[in-house]
């Protein structure tokens, strides 16, 4: 048995739960079970139809040392656990570390992680050092579900693809949105907007399928990876689904939200992966503005969107989960 400390929710999206779950798919295809624990229910439904017995604690998902009689009393002795969150701190990972062996998905290297492996999938992850006994780190180890590398045999682009994760709190789906339908270059192709399952804007979004016979908005998607095999570019915030795209070969704006994309879209653009689109913790709504004329850019020039395009898909195989399950079963 391998046991998956991660959460989802309102206010932090699915991002931790999805990767892990992808995860966990090749570990059971290699014969391992697998059990989620979680603080609350935000995502227990899609977790338990995703296949997989979900743990939930009845905590604060920020306060996770507070959770440790409740988690010491799940885990057996020297079980596997794999740990993703962003509120760990080095005293909660010392008390598990002293009853099981301990692998951390990090993004932010944020402090000392006493642990048995740090897996860190981004693009700057194979650049830290992290103090540790095992790394698996850059995009070779980029979490992705087994259908990215399956769906890579794209079809011809046919639609500008808008995603920014399970949680929008700036609102920033419908402000791009609001800038697109004034820019008849844009609207001039076909749109396909993902809204996440805990964007609270998601009807004034839809509406826009009423006004513009261009305009599609979809939720709950299962499948991305047929969703982004016929997208011509696509808008994105950083994050697991940079990687994503980049395995399909879909060229990218990126923009940034919290300050854990910030490292992810400023790597990606100055490696030349990716264009810029902005960061809205900086820029405000201004950074819709930047946003619309670096997708308008992208739109107009076919020559940049295949540079894009097939630098990108060099960059990320699609195989990190494999890669990952393999080495979790292996330490």
């Amino acid at each position: 048995m391998i046991y998956v400390r991660a959460d989802g929710n309102s206010r932090i999206g699915m991002g931790h739960v999805m990767r892990c779950l992808a995860i966990s798919k090749e570990l059971a295809a290699k014969g391992e079970q697998v059990t989620f624990i979680i603080a609350d229910d935000g995502a227990s439904d899609f977790i338990e139809k995703s296949g997989y017995k979900c743990y939930v604690l009845g905590t604060e998902f920020t306060q996770m040392e507070a959770e440790l009689p409740k988690l010491m009393d799940i885990l057996p002795d020297k079980a596997k656990v794999l740990i993703d969150s962003y509120f760990v701190t080095e005293t909660y990972l010392k008390k598990v570390k002293e009853k099981c062996t301990v692998f951390y998905m990090d993004d932010l290297d944020a402090v000392p992680y006493p642990v048995d492996c740090v897996i860190n999938g981004n693009i700057y992850g194979g650049d830290i050092k992290y103090n540790v006994p095992m790394v698996l780190g850059g995009c070779e180890y980029a979490p992705l579900r087994r259908e990215y590398v399956e769906a890579r045999a794209k079809t011809s682009p046919q639609y500008i693809l808008i995603t920014t994760g399970s949680s929008d709190p700036y609102s920033i789906t419908k402000k791009i949105l609001e800038g697109i339908v004034m820019r008849p270059a844009l609207m001039e192709k076909s749109i396909k907007i993902v809204c996440g399952r805990f964007n609270k804007d998601f009807e004034e979004i839809k509406a826009y399928e009423q006004r513009y016979e261009n305009i599609e908005v979809l939720q709950n998607v299962l499948d991305m990876w047929n969703l982004m095999s016929g997208a011509m570019l696509a808008v994105t915030a950083g994050g697991t689904t940079m990687n994503e795209l980049s395995c399909m070969g879909v060229p990218v704006a990126c923009f940034s939200f919290v300050d854990n994309q910030e490292r992810i879209v400023s790597t990606y653009v100055e490696k030349g992966y990716a264009y810029y689109g902005g960061d809205y913790l900086k820029e405000g709504d201004e950074m819709i503005h930047y946003l619309c004329n670096s997708l308008e850019e992208l739109v107009q020039n076919e020559d940049l969107r295949k540079f894009y395009s097939d630098k990108a898909s060099r960059l990320v195989d699609g195989l990190g989960s494999v890669r990952i399950a393999e080495a979790i079963i292996a330490f």
